[in-house]
């Protein structure tokens, strides 16, 4: 018996040990009660990294792995950023970034966030006048209700904000999000006109969730020994989490 259980154990261990490992940290960009620089910055002391991975794409980076602020000198402008730079100079870490390629021009090419609010503000004038069907009504309320509860929305801590709790709720908001705003346009004649950016606006958000996570995956194959912390805006974290544990990695929280 003593025996089995020591074979048990041992290939248990194997396979943990083999498991590649990711710090994930979920973030605000902007300073929000506890969520600042000096709460990532005390996560990554706490972690110590050997890379930081960023929110940011290639072309703010130099080749030795550090912001390239003398081309972009309002990177530091960001909790993640600053927090990531102030622990640079004190480490020897490497700043690499994870976001899709081209974020910036998609949203400036697609007029993204004008036509957002637009279709936004045509679906609630809609709804004031009393002209979406039962379903869309429902749904519209939902959608609203999702979104406020989002917006007043207050963590407490970091680790607040990374609790499984917080996860699961940006992952329900996140698919009332975008999956009612396409049905209520699917079901609503008025509002015909923005089916295509409602589907564009879904799938550009999961491309970009799993372009990050592709770029995760290729830093880990080639630092494999290397420690390694994600920061990344809150919303992604649950998409991420998801893909990472699919595949087979053990995703760490700062504070356990």
């Amino acid at each position: 018996m003593k025996k089995n259980l020591t074979i048990l154990l041992l290939i248990t261990a194997s396979i943990c040990y083999g498991q590649k490992q990711i710090w994930l940290i979920g973030t605000a960009h902007e300073e929000k009660n506890y969520i600042n620089v000096d709460s990532l910055t005390y996560a990554l002391d706490k972690i110590k990294p050997d890379l930081i991975l960023v929110e940011l794409e290639e072309k703010y980076f130099t080749e030795d792995y550090q912001f390239n602020l003398e081309k972009y000198p309002d990177l530091l402008s960001t909790n993640e950023n600053i927090a990531s730079y102030k622990y640079q100079q004190l480490h020897a870490v490497k700043l690499l970034p994870f976001e899709i390629e081209g974020r910036n021009e998609f949203y400036r090419k697609e007029n993204y966030f004008e036509k957002e609010n637009q279709m936004f503000d045509e679906m609630l004038k809609l709804y004031k006048e009393n002209k979406l069907s039962e379903n869309s009504k429902t749904d519209f309320e939902i959608l609203f209700s999702a979104l406020s509860s989002y917006s007043d929305l207050k963590f407490r801590s970091l680790s607040e904000a990374n609790s499984d709790v917080a996860t699961k709720f940006l992952a329900l908001k996140n698919e009332i999000n975008f999956n009612l705003t396409i049905s209520i346009v699917k079901q609503t004649k008025e509002l015909e006109k923005w089916l295509k950016f409602s589907e564009l606006r879904k799938d550009f958000w999961n491309r970009r969730n799993k372009a990050m996570f592709d770029k995760i995956n290729a830093y880990s194959e080639k630092y494999p020994d290397e420690k390694i912390v994600v920061l990344v805006g809150n919303d992604h974290k649950y998409f991420l989490l998801e893909l990472l544990k699919q595949n087979k990695f053990e995703v760490k929280n700062y504070y356990e």
